[in-house]
């Protein structure tokens, strides 16, 4: 679990968001090193819990709120040769063209490399001719 802070129009249990990085304001803001030092750019997060601790901010109309945030779960399609519910795996992206399917290829949240827990195969995924497995994972941390 992690503490961050985010817009209090945001935040509500169950909002998912990427963080992209911190904007101009971040940077000499006195809260920075709780509200984006803990986070990653380039992954999603949900948020669980939000706490009843707000502070000022320039960037979020007004204000923050304390909220806690954990790493979801995320779809993505893997080579089926790999996908074993239970296993751990590093992440591959695989080969696929077609528009419609980016968002399975390449989810947001996920890098290429990254070690990750197959939680579930959700299905069969046809692309350029090939069946990938739709998975269900979550990253493991080092």
């Amino acid at each position: 679990m992690v503490i961050t802070l985010v817009g209090e129009k945001l935040a509500k249990p169950g909002l998912e968001f990427v963080y992209y990085g911190p904007g101009e304001p971040c940077k000499t803001c006195k809260l920075a090193r709780v509200c984006i030092g803990n986070l990653e750019p380039g992954r999603r997060y949900k948020i669980v819990r939000v706490r009843n601790i707000e502070h000022p901010c320039p960037l979020h109309e007004g204000k923050v709120r304390v909220v806690e945030v954990v790493e979801p779960a995320i779809e993505v399609l893997i080579d089926p040769r790999y996908a074993i519910a239970g296993s751990k795996i590093k992440l591959s992206f695989v080969e696929c063209e077609e528009p419609d399917k980016i968002d399975l290829v390449k989810p947001e949240g996920l890098f290429e490399g990254d070690i990750v827990k197959i939680l579930e195969i959700l299905g069969d995924v046809e692309c350029n001719g090939k069946k990938y497995k739709l998975a269900r994972v979550m990253r493991e941390k080092e």
